[in-house]
């Protein structure tokens, strides 16, 4: 995925509860599709986010999140992408990219309507409890040892694919694909 940048987010910006990063827009997208695939691409945002206020280049920037986001859920390659730093940013600022995005995806599921009464698998339960686990990461949990960099790894996969898992148990068929009729 392209680095997209979102003035808006930055802290002197922000007012209110709008998302704080980029990873944390990404995963409230992401949660937002998960209960709604056939959301509005182009101010899908003001479904989530009462108290963000893109600019017009943002606007567009936003929409083309949107597209690249719900290509990528649907893709038979899994080639979805993360938006955390790079991998030679410090490994504390990609634990706390991660924490943001898993608070993204919780808000964007609860937002969009996933309640404790939703139908859901064990897998998907599961995984939605560790991405509330993995939300609560604070600065004073990391630390930069090898071993973290591969548990980092590990957890991203996980997270992927678990989105995988779970957009596919809520949205079962791929909605580039639905033909309405007139």
């Amino acid at each position: 995925m392209s680095e997209l940048y979102f003035p808006s987010l930055s802290p002197e910006n922000m007012a209110g509860d709008g998302p704080s990063t980029q990873a944390e827009l990404q995963g409230a997208l992401c949660g937002l599709l998960c209960m709604d695939a056939k959301a509005n691409r182009t101010d899908w945002f003001r479904q989530l986010f009462e108290d963000f206020h893109p600019g017009e280049e943002e606007i567009s920037a936003l929409t083309q999140l949107f597209d690249q986001t719900i290509q990528a859920l649907n893709s038979p390659e899994y080639d979805f992408k993360l938006a955390f730093p790079e991998d030679s940013s410090p490994l504390a600022s990609r634990l706390i990219a991660m924490a943001d995005w898993c608070q993204g995806l919780i808000y964007g599921l609860g937002t969009s309507g996933l309640t404790d009464e939703t139908d859901l698998s064990a897998d998907s339960q599961e995984y939605i409890v560790d991405v509330i686990k993995i939300s609560q990461i604070a600065d004073e949990d990391l630390s930069n040892a090898e071993e973290d960099e591969a548990n980092f790894e590990e957890l991203t996969e996980y997270l992927r694919m678990g989105l995988f898992v779970l957009y596919s148990e809520l949205q079962p068929e791929d909605p580039t694909q639905i033909i309405t009729e007139h």
